[in-house]
């Protein structure tokens, strides 16, 4: 017999002691599996059989484990004398043996015969066995007997044996367990009331126990699936999560119709948030101030995250040199869950404050519920630092030093010009031909709103002055080959006015006025036009003969040759806006005249009103005031429409207050056509719902003796 002959004892060691473990583990896994079928269903046997029975086999290896190589040896040595003490030879290699060692292994080798007959396997724990099963056998006869014996026991008012089927089912007892998600952290709860108002997201559970035994128990929602009831312990169980409002009853087989129960959803609301300070959304900046600490206060019905975001923004300049800076930083909040209060203070100068800028804080705040989180943008809070204007007292106007809001478009030209060229390789050609094409049409837009104040019309006519005119500005023409609209001659002019030259009255020399009347179109007057000096006119009118140069560029789709004039005509922009005045004339409104031939005549024609057309009710709430009347008489004088009302009530939902209250009522009076207190609850309802009717005019009183002499004289 070799070593390999000897490891035989091990396995059979082993398998005793694994199937020892099985017989005492077996009776209590099957009165476990039998309590967990009674309490919950089979899906509860399934689960506590499967974790049993892993359990009993890892506790089966374990006991398996022990019986090792070291365990045979030593068993070996102790029950077989003629190995000497030396049975761990036995399981050596022989070359790896020398001398006296491998002299003993080879008589150990010849004396391997007397095991052949040997038995190491464990006794069988016969005691232990006995007790589980006896305990286990016990325990599954009470578990099966118990739901019986505790139901005949404590209903001595049912009837027994077979006339308890026979008994008309009715609902025992209910018990609804409602889960609340974890957003919530609020904690599971239990109820009798089939009624409830839960959380967005709730798990409901249902156990019920209905006398009779029906084969099949359900609950019916209207207008939504069913939810089928599986029988556990003798009470009928089911499950469900809600995200919306339902209405719904239990349905058993033989079970008289039963009422409808309401379930009400409340939705998670979104975050609010309030600014605690300042007390208002616009501050000023108080003289010697270099910090400020802005607050805000967020709160929602669950819980708000205990981090939020700051937006810091920081506006600087005026006109088109307006910059923006913009940063976020995030805040802890301090208070409870529900309500946390968020603060910082910043420093002005470190924010890059300066006088004519704005700091404007927001605050972004979210809630705790994971998945679909509530992100909030709270209301800005603007930190203003005024810069000095200085206004102009007397003349006919009021005097800005900077240019009318006009002038501020020509920056973000040239910034969409700098994008398209750098998106270049990035697009296709002709999109971006388009987009060029696009950003000449907004140059074109900007040179003709320039142009207005120049005598310009809208259709790009030339208002400035001709060649042969030696006034400030009329030698600046554009240095590029394409004439300027500032430069067309005057029989391309669009102006669109019937002035002619033969009709033109004599001239006399010398005479602005004459020139103007001769040559060219005036298109402001002395009191309401804008007034520029010469100098101010010249770098407007080179500004727009650098626009159409940019705009010319730019319809050709080559961009990165309108830069240059784009630029150009900033600058000179630039120029303008730094003139030494500006002075907006002050016009008054143009009021049409007053017809005095209608004074004092007594005559009422296009005055006095026509008759007043009756107002059409709509028909949409017809069928609820059918309804509404009906349910004011006795049931068989006046039926209720009850389908049209049901109707009504599903196209209405939007609008209604509560459409579930409404259904569930209605169902009610349909199920109970007899029930008095249910008609009126449902006329009541119907009358919180009816639109109320539109206030009429009201016909005036005929006039008194006197008073029609009067109109009589009138007419």
């Amino acid at each position: 017999m070799s070593a390999t002959n000897l490891a035989r004892y091990q396995d059979m060691a082993r398998r005793r002691v694994m199937l020892d473990t099985a017989g005492v583990g077996l009776p209590i896994i099957m009165a476990l599996a039998t309590l967990a079928w009674r309490l919950s269903g089979v899906w509860a046997l399934m689960i506590t059989s499967l974790a049993a029975l892993v359990l009993l086999a890892l506790v089966a290896m374990k006991r398996a484990h022990a019986f090792d190589q070291a365990w045979l040896t030593a068993a070996l040595d102790a029950k077989v004398p003629a190995l000497e003490d030396s049975s761990a030879l036995l399981f050596t290699e022989p070359e790896a043996l020398g001398g006296l060692v491998a002299l003993q292994r080879n008589r150990l080798q010849a004396r391997i015969a007397e095991v052949d007959a040997l038995d190491l396997r464990p006794a069988w724990s016969r005691r232990a066995i006995a007790w589980t099963a006896g305990i286990g056998s016990a325990a599954i006869l009470a578990t099966v007997l118990w739901p019986s014996i505790a139901r005949h026991g404590s209903s001595s008012q049912e009837l027994k044996g077979p006339l308890s089927r026979l008994a008309a089912p009715r609902v025992q007892s209910v018990r609804l367990r409602i889960t609340p998600p974890a957003y919530t952290g609020l904690p599971a709860s239990e109820q009798t009331s089939l009624d409830a108002r839960i959380p967005e997201g709730s798990h409901l559970g249902w156990v019920i126990a209905i006398t009779g035994r029906p084969s099949s128990t359900s609950l019916d929602f209207p207008g939504e699936p069913r939810l089928p009831l599986h029988l556990a312990g003798g009470r009928w169980a089911g499950e469900r999560a809600f995200t919306r409002s339902a209405l719904y009853r239990i349905d058993a087989t033989g079970l008289p119709r039963q009422r409808l129960h309401r379930l009400e959803v409340m939705a998670d609301a979104a975050p609010i948030v309030r600014v605690v300070a300042p007390d208002s959304q616009l501050a000023m900046v108080r003289p010697g101030q270099a910090r400020w600490t802005p607050m805000f206060e967020a709160s929602d019905d669950y819980g708000v995250e205990a981090s939020a975001t700051l937006r810091v923004i920081v506006t600087k300049g005026e006109g088109e040199n307006v910059t923006t800076t913009e940063r976020s930083m995030s805040l802890r909040g301090q208070g409870d869950a529900r309500r946390k209060r968020y603060s910082t203070t910043l420093d002005l100068a470190r924010e890059g404050m300066a006088p004519g800028s704005d700091l404007i804080v927001q605050l972004v705040v979210s809630d705790n519920r994971a998945p679909g989180r509530h992100k909030v943008e709270g209301p800005s809070v603007i930190l203003r630092w005024p810069a000095d204007l200085a206004l102009a007292d007397g003349l006919d106007g009021m005097m800005r030093q900077v240019m009318p809001a006009y002038f501020r478009s020509q920056r973000q030209i040239i910034i969409d010009a700098e994008a398209l060229i750098a998106q270049r390789s990035r697009i296709a050609s002709d999109r971006f031909v388009d987009r060029s094409n696009a950003l000449g049409g907004d140059q074109a837009q900007l040179r003709l709103r320039y142009g207005q104040f120049m005598g310009e019309e809208d259709k790009g006519g030339g208002g400035l002055s001709l060649p042969t005119n030696d006034a400030p500005g009329a030698l600046d023409l554009p240095t590029n080959d394409a004439p300027s609209p500032a430069a067309k001659p005057a029989e391309q002019d669009d102006h669109g006015h019937d002035d002619h030259a033969d009709t033109a009255a004599p001239s006399t020399f010398g005479q602005m006025s004459d020139v103007v009347a001769q040559y060219g179109h005036a298109h402001d007057s002395g009191d309401a036009a804008t007034l520029f000096d010469p100098g101010t006119r010249s770098t407007l009118a080179q500004a727009l003969d650098a626009m159409w140069s940019s705009e010319r560029a730019l319809r050709q789709g080559k961009p990165q040759e309108a830069l240059p004039h784009a630029h150009r005509a900033l600058d000179l922009l630039k120029t303008a806006q730094q003139a030494t005045r500006i002075f907006l004339a002050r016009t008054s409104p143009k009021l049409p005249p007053i017809d005095l031939s209608r004074r004092l005549t007594g005559k009422r024609e296009g005055i006095a009103a026509g008759a007043l057309t009756p107002i059409a009710r709509t028909p949409a709430d017809v069928p609820a005031a059918e309804a509404w009347r009906a349910l004011a008489e006795t049931p068989a004088a006046a039926p209720v429409r009850l389908d049209a009302l049901e109707r009504w009530v599903g196209a209405n939902r939007a609008r209604l207050t509560d459409p579930l209250a409404l259904s569930a009522a209605i169902d009610t009076v349909r199920n109970e056509p007899a029930c008095l207190d249910c008609r009126r609850r449902l006329r009541a309802l119907l009358w919180g719902a009816l639109d109320r009717p539109t206030g009429g005019v009201q016909r005036r009183e005929p006039p008194s003796a006197r008073g029609r002499r009067y109109l009589d004289a009138l007419r």
